[in-house]
């Protein structure tokens, strides 16, 4: 039976590790090879192309604005970071998780498991609040429905009226929809996700920047006249606020109708900004708390004190180790603290790879995968994350947060280690009897493992670090989020 040891499931674990945490040393190798080069002449006009709304309409504003992400990124990691070796502590973080995981037993709880439960408060989420969680998935995933037709079904069937579509292929634009519900008085707008090139080139542009906002989003509250947020998701968000002025003003708000506003992942950063941009713009929202912000798997969107002020109308699920809910430059830094204390301990036993004799001995630890020695207890560990947490301020200004409550759906480790277990028997049992034993088939026979739930926010543990798990790209999708879902009911 496979498992994240072996060929294909550790290569795709290494590569997307991989993928994440060397973004930033590419960036100081591509930035610095773009320094050496002769600055074209008409470099500072215009600042790269940028339209007066500062938005994304070609890709010289798009690569003006990926620049500055690469300054940001230079400036927080080159000096610090420099002589990292990604190529060497990667391997060594992946092994050491895998062992931890491995040699913990399946009847004692798992420190993982430990940090989600102690991060806020266990809570069951049923009835009506589960009812409503599931439907606004549903809203959330029809947003990337191309055909308006299946749209008007879709939202028909769940008493909603589609009053307009927008598909668009733009950077700094996101499809989306409005509908009504009269009988509800709500008016409903989904928002896409990431499905094109042009959404990716929205997500690329992750700077944080600031924005001052007409008034506070948040009532008596001043201080928050002024946000910093995801320069990308930021451009993308006030377009669509400006497209539905309009609806608002002229329909909504005489109609004293409530706004849901649902989205999942790039649809659920935007929801969320376009949310505190609405209120600011219309207080009315704020006086009769008629907005609501329902979002699936959202990026780390706005700065610490913004985001806990979304507490009062936002919602933001997170599912289990969804590596896009983690995807900022503070959990790339304490990523990189980690790995910093990695390499101290391979250079104090000897298999940092200087020589052949320390290549050597590296290359054996590895190859003894997860039966070998461990460089670090578990426990070691998480004093490692607690210490690289403790040292990545949450105040940061380029530092930003999942937005409002954050609803953190998650699977125990230690069952899932259970359920392996019983599966190697039956495969063992199967073999002992000369019976051919399909993995696939054994686990639709079981029972889902059970789904647990803690109500939390943004600057929670769990989400302070990138998760290095299997499923860390799986668990980002909108089919798992319905599994999880599902789970609770």
């Amino acid at each position: 039976m496979s498992d994240v040891t072996d060929g294909t499931s550790l290569f795709t674990l290494f590569l997307t590790a991989a993928a994440l945490i060397a973004v930033p040393s590419i960036i100081l190798a591509s930035k610095k090879r773009q320094d050496e080069q002769t600055e074209e002449k008409d470099a500072s006009k215009d600042e790269g192309g940028m339209n007066d709304d500062g938005g994304l309409t070609d890709m010289k504003a798009v690569s003006a604005k990926i620049s500055v992400l690469l300054d940001n990124a230079r400036n927080k990691f080159e000096d610090e970071y420099m002589d990292l070796k990604l190529r060497v502590t990667i391997p060594a973080l992946l092994q050491l998780v895998i062992q931890a995981e491995e040699k913990t037993p399946s009847d004692q709880e798992f420190s993982r498991d430990v940090l989600y439960n102690k991060t806020g408060k266990a809570s069951e989420v049923k009835g009506k609040e589960l009812e409503n969680l599931d439907q606004c998935l549903s809203f959330a995933e029809w947003a990337y429905e191309p055909s308006t037709k299946e749209l008007e079904k879709s939202l028909g069937s769940c008493g909603y009226s589609l009053l307009k579509h927008e598909k668009v292929e733009e950077a700094g634009l996101v499809g989306y929809y409005i509908a009504i519900d009269p009988e509800k008085k709500t008016a409903l707008i989904g928002i896409k996700g990431t499905s094109s090139l042009s959404d990716m080139l929205t997500d690329c542009c992750a700077a944080t920047t600031k924005q001052t906002l007409d008034r506070s989003f948040v009532a008596n509250d001043d201080s928050l006249k002024e946000i910093s947020a995801h320069e990308g998701i930021l451009i993308s968000s006030n377009a669509l606020a400006k497209s539905l002025e309009p609806f608002i003003k002229h329909l909504f708000l005489p109609l004293n109708y409530r706004l849901l506003l649902c989205g999942h992942s790039l649809g659920a950063g935007a929801a969320g900004l376009t949310g505190v941009l609405l209120r600011s713009q219309h207080p009315e929202l704020i006086k009769k708390n008629s907005l609501e912000v329902i979002s699936f798997a959202s990026p780390p969107v706005l700065n610490h004190k913004a985001a806990l002020a979304c507490l009062p109308f936002t919602t933001s699920v997170v599912n289990n180790s969804d590596v896009v809910t983690r995807a900022s430059l503070n959990n790339v830094e304490v990523l990189f603290k980690i790995l910093s204390d990695i390499q101290a301990r391979l250079v104090e036993a000897g298999m940092d790879p200087v020589d052949r004799k320390s290549t050597t001995a590296f290359m054996s630890k590895i190859k003894s995968g997860k039966s070998g020695e461990m460089l670090m207890s578990t426990e070691d560990g998480f004093s490692v994350l607690d210490k690289a947490q403790k040292g990545v301020s949450i105040d940061d200004p380029d530092h930003l947060y999942v937005p409002g409550k954050v609803i953190l759906l998650y699977r125990k480790w230690q069952d899932r280690k259970k359920r392996r277990e019983e599966l190697e028997a039956m495969e063992q049992a199967a073999k002992d009897k000369g019976e051919k034993f399909v993995e696939e088939e054994a686990v639709k026979e079981q029972e889902p493992l059970p789904v647990f739930c803690v109500r939390t926010d943004g600057v929670a543990d769990p989400l302070r670090l990138i998760e290095i798990d299997s499923d860390m790209v799986m668990d980002h999708l909108t089919g798992s989020y319905h599994t999880m879902v599902d789970g609770l009911k």
